[in-house]
């Protein structure tokens, strides 16, 4: 999508690319709904994109992550953030609107301020996108019940075929976000331990697995860290201290400076990039 389109154009291009995803977003009780089909089935685009959520009354604030070159590229948060902004829209038309990006204003600031209808801030910790207004969680009156129970059943079948097809790499992020999530690996040594242990596989066949879908553990664990990290600085109150512990870094300082290497900002200045938490 192009940030030059119109709103209602952006909303049809959409719609003819992935019908599925977009015409569940469009049968929602509330802008809040839409928001979360939209990131919840962000896969059915095609890529492994991060969102982060901020939600309390009023207002919502959606962070989004990029694995690659997070430091120079607006364009797929730009997108997205269009995507979700239009959305909104339709829902909740006086809500307001506040972009912060991480790059540089090269793709064009006065056409962005006018696709977000706002001044967005460049050169920010991170890519967000925050909604303010008490119609965010205002039931809208087009929405179908009936309809909604049959699109939730067929998108939710075609995430999970899409997760299968991602292959054994995705099998193992996905026990890697388990184990941290329920707390099951002792220390960072311990990592490709539990996941032989998990899957009855050799060291040995864990890497020649992953080796053949062009990644390996160290990458995996990255991306998880990374996910679950701005994750938990957006979503919870736990300290960083506790955060850097639960993803089982040595100390704070190597988990700050991982944190810094992959984010370009602190994971304290990351955390109040996004505002305070309810």
């Amino acid at each position: 999508m192009s940030q030059d389109d119109a709103p209602d154009r952006l909303i049809s291009q959409a719609y003819e690319l992935f019908p599925e995803l977009v015409g569940y977003c469009l049968n929602q009780k509330t802008a809040s709904d839409a928001v979360l089909g939209y990131i919840r089935n962000r896969i059915i685009i095609g890529n492994c994109d991060r969102f982060t959520l901020h939600q309390e009354e009023g207002q919502l604030a959606i962070g989004y992550v990029e694995d690659a070159d997070p430091l120079q590229r607006n364009r797929s948060a730009i997108g997205n953030f269009r995507m979700l902004r239009e959305l909104v829209r339709l829902y909740a038309p006086t809500a307001s609107t506040a972009v912060s990006l991480r790059g540089s204003d090269g793709e064009g600031r006065k056409r962005l301020d006018d696709a977000f209808g706002c001044r967005c801030q460049f050169g920010q910790n991170a890519n967000v996108i925050h909604f303010k207004g008490a119609d965010l969680l205002a039931p809208v009156d087009s929405y179908l019940p009936l309809l909604h129970q049959n699109q939730h059943r067929q998108i939710t079948r075609r995430v999970a075929a899409l997760e299968y097809e991602k292959g054994f790499s995705s099998l193992i992020y996905s026990l890697l976000d388990e184990a941290i999530e329920n707390n099951h690996i002792a220390d960072e040594a311990s990592f490709m331990e539990h996941i032989c242990a998990v899957i009855g596989m050799s060291r040995w066949t864990v890497n020649s697995r992953l080796n053949q879908e062009n990644t390996n553990l160290s990458q995996l664990l990255k991306n998880v860290r990374l996910k679950k990290a701005c994750l938990w600085l957006a979503e919870t109150n736990l300290s960083i201290q506790d955060i850097s512990e639960r993803l089982r870094f040595s100390s704070l300082s190597v988990f700050s400076r991982f944190f810094s290497t992959h984010m370009g900002s602190s994971p304290l200045h990351y955390r109040r990039r996004l505002g305070p938490r309810a």
